[in-house]
């Protein structure tokens, strides 16, 4: 297996239902740990939850001394990161660093880019140093693959809105530059 993984794509494309999916797969042979950064408030505490239903327990951690405390507790041989985008990019080459060092696999699961098209560093960084990237597309309304995430609420000049479902739609290239 590859030590580091991105598994990226729009909201809306399937990425923490991608996530259960491997840690079912995964913990028939590893210590599996799933975990997300605290900043992600769409989940119910202590859960990642896909908007297909399905959920499954999960550390949330607020710092990367809490999540590397949370990994050497529970023996961690593949770390299930959601939410990606989100860690700060040293937390993300620490990670990296003990994947080079010891026998940590870890698979990320993000956003590549914000609303406005605009990387998020921690995306950046994970790209940068992953074995292994892997798009997911949603669905545009106009039926081409989606990669692009866009937002039609009211932002604030914030480009981190967490939550708003309503108000987040994948779109494809094409419609992404019509709406710019």
């Amino acid at each position: 297996m590859t030590p580091i993984s991105f598994i990226y794509g729009p909201m809306k494309s399937g990425k923490t239902a991608r996530l259960i999916g491997d840690f079912y797969a995964l913990s028939e042979h590893y210590k599996v740990t799933v975990v997300r950064p605290s900043i992600d408030t769409r989940s119910p505490d202590g859960y990642v939850k896909s908007r297909n239903g399905s959920e499954l327990q999960c550390k949330v951690f607020a710092s990367t001394d809490q999540l590397l405390s949370i990994m050497n507790a529970s023996g961690t041989e593949v770390l299930l990161v959601d939410e990606a985008q989100f860690l700060p990019a040293e937390t993300v080459k620490q990670l990296i660093r003990l994947s080079l060092n010891t026998a940590l696999q870890v698979r990320f699961y993000g956003l590549m880019t914000d609303y406005l098209g605009n990387i998020f560093e921690a995306s950046e960084t994970i790209t940068k140093f992953s074995q292994k990237l892997e798009p997911l597309f949603a669905n545009c309304h106009c039926g081409k693959p989606a990669q692009f995430t866009q937002f039609t609420g009211e932002s604030n000049g914030r480009t981190i809105i967490v939550g708003h479902d309503e108000e987040y739609f994948p779109v494809c290239t094409h419609c992404f530059l019509e709406a710019c």
